[in-house]
């Protein structure tokens, strides 16, 4: 029977502390102590199962960025078409993460990457894993027949995570719904890919949508 460690499932708990500070109070919110009194937990007890107050945030932002991944791929199966695996992996980058605060979390801490080296990193893991999931898609529809790109396959990947990225705030912002955001994505990335829009929107608008948390 494999061991517990303790030690580990006490970090877990502190991080999962700091992501729901985060989420409630925003980056400014979460500090040593209220993600301490979160945890339930004195602020420098939580300061010996992590180093720092910046440590737990990278590790809660790791966390985020890895389950918005995993998101990623539990919404595509290998016997979809690159269509609809094109309209699944819309769908998820723009709404996954909306019902239980991942995209928040990482949109409050997005701007430290400016300031941040460990921050920076982790943002710029999570932009390169988005590209490769497009790129993938990209690459099986045109060998596929059912894409034939305009630009190069690698541009019109950074283009759809950029545009994911952007979009995704003014969600969370409440200046543009959830719907609004998918129809542009889909019509933009069909433009990109020289094929007609409308199937693409029929099987996005078929997966539903998410609202945020207000």
């Amino acid at each position: 029977m494999a061991k517990v460690d303790k030690k580990e499932i006490r970090r877990q708990e502190i991080v999962a502390a700091a992501q729901a500070v985060a989420a409630r109070d925003g980056a400014e919110g979460a500090t040593l102590r209220a993600i301490a009194a979160e945890a339930g937990m004195a602020a420098n007890a939580v300061l010996y199962y992590f180093g720092s107050h910046a440590e737990i945030i990278a590790s809660a932002v790791q966390a985020s960025s890895g389950r918005f991944l995993e998101k990623l791929a539990e919404s595509v199966d290998a016997d979809m078409s690159p269509t609809a695996r094109l309209a699944a992996v819309i769908s998820a980058g723009t709404t996954a993460g909306l019902d239980d605060d991942v995209s928040r979390i990482l949109y409050e801490y997005w701007p430290h990457m400016l300031r941040d080296v460990e921050q920076r990193r982790i943002q710029e893991e999570l932009t390169k894993a988005q590209e490769r999931v497009y790129r993938d898609i990209i690459d099986a529809g045109t060998r596929a027949g059912e894409f034939s790109p305009l630009l190069d396959p690698a541009k019109i990947a950074r283009t759809l995570v950029a545009q994911e990225d952007g979009l995704v705030m003014d969600v969370l912002a409440g200046s543009a719904s959830s719907e609004y955001v998918l129809d542009l994505m889909g019509s933009l990335a069909a433009a990109l890919l020289g094929f007609k829009a409308e199937n693409l929107l029929q099987l996005i608008a078929a997966r539903g949508v998410s609202a945020p948390a207000p």
